[in-house]
């Protein structure tokens, strides 16, 4: 009986996700508003019809270097000042910066703690930056350690995302008249 042979050598390292890319250099300006209006095709392209979707996964590269530079690049905040003056001024009803806010600021609040104290600066000083960082969404914890003014930006959960409800309630529902009042089918007794 023949065992299996694996085609990759030995000698080769693997190649994956646990690798991490060395930090970039800084971006000035000027390269950081050409990768955002990149970034913002490529959203327009993933946001519209089949077409445009197949095309935005053709351009893929576009989305990852963003994702790449603001988690390993030394200072990505030139290249989020360029992203959120994007949504600012795209006339997309803040399609762009909402989606901005749910991708780029909050990967970066959520990874990059040594930006943090830097980002509540930059909420203190442009109101942009407190639109975009109000769209992300926080687990309370997280928003609890974070610098002044950045907990109040974002809203506390409502109270039925806690599955608080009255007592008999299954998360603010009424038990179905075939269940007991834990929402679970009671057992025939025979």
């Amino acid at each position: 009986m023949k065992h299996y042979e694996s085609s990759v050598p030995e000698d080769e390292p693997a190649v994956g996700p646990d690798e991490v890319d060395p930090p970039g250099a800084p971006l000035d300006a000027r390269s950081a508003h050409r990768i955002a209006l990149r970034h913002r095709e490529w959203s327009l392209l993933d946001r519209g019809g089949r077409a445009g979707r197949l095309e935005a996964d053709r351009r893929l590269d576009d989305y990852e270097e963003v994702a790449r530079r603001l988690l390993h690049d030394l200072d990505p905040l030139p290249l989020l000042d360029a992203l959120i003056a994007l949504g600012v001024e795209s006339d997309d009803d803040g399609a762009f910066l909402d989606r901005v806010s749910t991708g780029a600021v909050e990967d970066v609040l959520h990874h990059r703690a040594d930006l943090h104290q830097r980002i509540a600066d930059r909420c203190r000083a442009e109101p942009s930056w407190s639109e975009a960082v109000r769209g992300a969404t926080i687990d309370p914890e997280l928003a609890a350690r974070l610098p002044s003014p950045l907990p109040g930006l974002f809203p506390a959960p409502p109270p039925e995302a806690a599955g608080t409800g009255s007592p008999g309630r299954r998360n603010g529902r009424r038990p179905s008249l075939r269940q007991d009042r834990t929402g679970r089918r009671g057992r025939r007794t025979v």
